[in-house]
C-alpha cells in the first residue's frame, strides 16, 4: 500500500541506508521487543506498539483532517475502523455543533 509520507517523514527515509529493497530492514518482532523494553524502562503499562497508529490517527482529526485524509496517512483500507476512532473521540464536539444551529 502506497501512502503519504507527512512531516519529515520523507527525509527520515532518505536518510535510511540502502541495504535492503525495504524502507526500515528490521524484524517486526525486533521493533515490538525494543518498543516493549523501552515502555517497561519508562514505567509505562498497557501501552502497545499499534496504540501509536490510533494516537497518530487521532491527531489528524484534531487537526481537521477527514476519514478519507486519515485513512491515507494511516494506511488503513477500511473506513469502518477509524470511524470508530472518530465516533469515540468526537461525541462532544457534535453536541456542541448542534447547540451552535439550534441557537441561530
Amino acid at each position: 500500500m502506497l501512502v503519504p509520507l507527512l512531516g519529515d517523514a520523507w527525509s527520515i527515509v532518505q536518510r535510511q541506508p540502502k541495504t535492503s529493497e525495504l524502507i526500515f530492514p528490521y524484524n517486526s518482532r525486533s521493533v515490538t521487543a525494543g518498543f516493549q523494553r523501552v515502555r517497561n524502562a519508562l514505567g509505562i503499562e498497557n501501552l502497545r506498539y499499534h496504540d501509536l497508529r490510533r494516537e497518530g490517527a487521532s491527531r489528524l482529526f484534531e487537526a481537521g483532517f477527514n476519514i478519507e485524509e486519515v485513512a491515507q496517512v494511516t494506511g488503513h483500507r477500511s473506513l469502518d475502523v477509524l470511524w470508530q476512532v472518530y465516533t469515540e473521540l468526537y461525541p462532544k464536539s457534535l453536541h456542541e455543533k448542534f447547540e451552535s444551529i439550534s441557537k441561530k
